[in-house]
């Protein structure tokens, strides 16, 4: 896949992962969704579904008359590439930077205990991998 087909816009992400908690679905099916969340109509959704497609993100069967749109990649695998980006991006591909920053950041007490836990067991999983 090629660095533009990993781009995702605000929407875009927001439809693959209706398609991800569906494990599949009909346009109007992530159209119904997105409209009683945030108004989108179902030719927004169509177009962004195509884009979808044709960046392979999706692939789609046709089932009785209808096409079916699946992921074709996990949805770990495509946050975790989008995570790289951003911290490539945005902190110059320091995470030392992401975690200085989020905790300059209007973050609760209980996000940061939470973040501290998920440092202390990749920590303990990397020192078992020696």
């Amino acid at each position: 896949m090629t660095d533009k087909a990993q781009t995702l816009g605000q929407l875009e992400l927001e439809v693959l992962k209706i398609v991800w908690d569906k494990q599949g679905c009909t346009v109007p099916e992530a159209a119904e969704v997105l409209a009683m969340q945030k108004g989108y109509a179902r030719t927004t959704i169509l177009t962004v579904i195509q884009r979808l497609y044709k960046k392979d993100f999706l692939k789609r069967k046709k089932e009785g008359g209808v096409f079916h749109y699946y992921p074709t990649q996990k949805k770990t695998t495509v946050l975790g590439n989008l995570t790289k980006q951003f911290v490539q991006n945005i902190f110059e591909g320091s995470h030392t930077s992401l975690v200085q920053h989020m905790t300059e950041a209007d973050v609760s007490t209980e996000e940061l205990t939470k973040i501290r836990k998920i440092i202390d067991k990749a920590i303990a999983a990397e020192g078992d991998k020696k």
